[in-house]
């Protein structure tokens, strides 16, 4: 069938050739008509590999001739004999689990304890709760909120403060579980696998205390949506902490099940923001001192004015400075301690060009939009009020007001338009996507999931 063999192409462009190779290519095609299309599994865990990271794409890509999507049935192969169930069970018994079925989580940096936490005013309450916390957690009269749910962009010190919890907490001979959502998945869809979810939910089940990372990354999971969900549910009602993160809010979480986010807000849900530039500077001060590296003033001031997207941009920046200072004076390049500004400019010319790349602008809003809908940029920016033109130019006025948070009167300037056309242009999306009008929320949510990947420049 050429439109799933384009498709599979295209899988091969976006996630590698190792993956298709693993995935896709053992699914053979069985049968299809205009509308669906038959594949044959070689097991169980294909199909739920399939629905975890696939169906979602096949919704968006793989279309017939009139680009209406086609419907994708997996079917199994016939059951294996007895012998044949024994071979796959111990060719499955994996590195994730042994014997014992231990699970395999992350490791925690040791460097991220609560006494190498910088904090400010847009991350005290957070920092105050979760050493407050730690400090007498799975103690019934000290759980006042279960859970605690952090969010916040790339790089304000989500993973940091969860790290330092379970340090804390571990030094408090607690049993921890510290994993991120990818860690999760990967612990359940192989438990499925090797038909273990038994010793998976007893693993999980039977700690003190829950600490999950990037929950957003659960979006169309739902077989790991379904295990999360009863594990919440065990753990909350034994009075047992679990501490979330995630890049946004729970009411905010895309492709989530909705008992789910409201169960992420019946403790309590608190933002972090990124670090004031001053509070910046002092991480960068002490990174330095810790790393027995001097700065020079200018360049300093030149790091933070260059990383300012986040913490974690600034102090990767730093670390790739002083190795690459070391390494080229280590090739013979004369000294050039304290560093100054065009030598610093040189050695992180990579990371200065990703960075720029990684902020978001009313250029690159309006850019997105128009490559969504195959329409120049200039069309947007345009007179024109044929229907074409007028849907793009508003959902990109919406999204520099929502992403960028631009005033009506600056936006207006960016599409020389009165701030009148502005407003009446966004309120015309808000309501779209109140109402779930598909011509407006596909084609926006779509264009918002491209943008999250930006950082807004104010």
């Amino acid at each position: 069938m050429r439109a799933w063999e384009e498709f599979v192409r295209k899988q091969e462009n976006e996630l590698g050739k190792h993956i298709v190779d693993k995935w896709l290519s053992p699914l053979k095609v069985v049968r299809f008509d205009a509308c669906n299309l038959y594949l044959e599994a070689p097991d169980s865990f294909f199909t739920v590999w399939f629905d975890e990271h696939i169906r979602h794409r096949t919704n968006q890509h793989l279309l017939n001739n009139n680009n209406k999507p086609i419907k994708v049935h997996l079917t199994l192969k016939s059951a294996p004999s007895d012998s044949e169930k024994d071979k796959t069970k111990r060719r499955f018994s994996s590195s994730i689990f042994n014997q014992q079925f231990e699970l395999h989580f992350d490791e925690i940096d040791a460097k991220n304890t609560f006494k190498n936490f910088i904090t400010a005013k847009s991350n005290l309450l957070g920092y105050k709760l979760l050493t407050e916390s730690c400090g007498y957690a799975n103690e019934s009269s000290a759980l006042t909120f279960n859970p605690i749910y952090l969010f916040g962009r790339s790089g304000v010190g989500k993973s940091h403060l969860l790290m330092a919890a379970a340090i804390a907490l571990r030094e408090k001979k607690k049993r921890v579980i510290y994993a991120r959502a990818e860690t999760f998945t990967e612990h359940v869809v192989n438990a499925i696998r090797t038909g273990e979810m038994q010793n998976f939910r007893k693993n999980y089940r039977n700690t003190d205390i829950l600490i999950m990372d990037d929950i957003e990354l659960f979006a169309r999971k739902g077989a790991t949506q379904e295990e999360l969900f009863h594990t919440f549910n065990t753990l909350h009602v034994e009075g047992k902490q679990i501490i979330l993160s995630a890049n946004c809010s729970p009411s905010e979480l895309k492709f989530i099940e909705p008992r789910l986010t409201s169960r992420f807000e019946w403790g309590i849900v608190i933002p972090l923001l990124s670090l004031e530039r001053e509070k910046m500077g002092e991480v960068l001060v002490s990174k330095s001192e810790q790393m027995e590296f001097s700065l020079d003033i200018g360049v300093k001031e030149f790091l933070l004015d260059t990383f300012s997207s986040s913490t974690k941009s600034l102090v990767r920046a730093f670390e790739a400075l002083v190795l690459r200072t070391h390494l080229n004076q280590s090739l013979g390049a004369p000294p050039t301690l304290p560093l100054n500004i065009n030598t610093t400019r040189q050695y992180l010319k990579d990371l200065i060009q990703a960075e720029e790349k990684s902020i978001l602008t009313p250029t690159k809003i309006i850019r997105t939009v128009a490559e969504h809908y195959g329409i120049r940029l200039d069309d947007i920016l345009s007179k024109s009020q044929t229907r074409e033109n007028v849907l793009p130019r508003q959902i990109a006025m919406h999204l520099c007001r929502i992403r960028l948070n631009l005033p009506f009167m600056k936006i207006g300037e960016l599409f020389s338009r009165d701030h009148s056309t502005v407003i009446s242009s966004v309120k015309v999306i808000q309501k779209g996507l109140e109402k779930k009008e598909a011509e407006i929320s596909v084609p926006f949510n779509s264009i918002l999931k491209i943008l999250e990947e930006y950082t807004p420049t104010t």
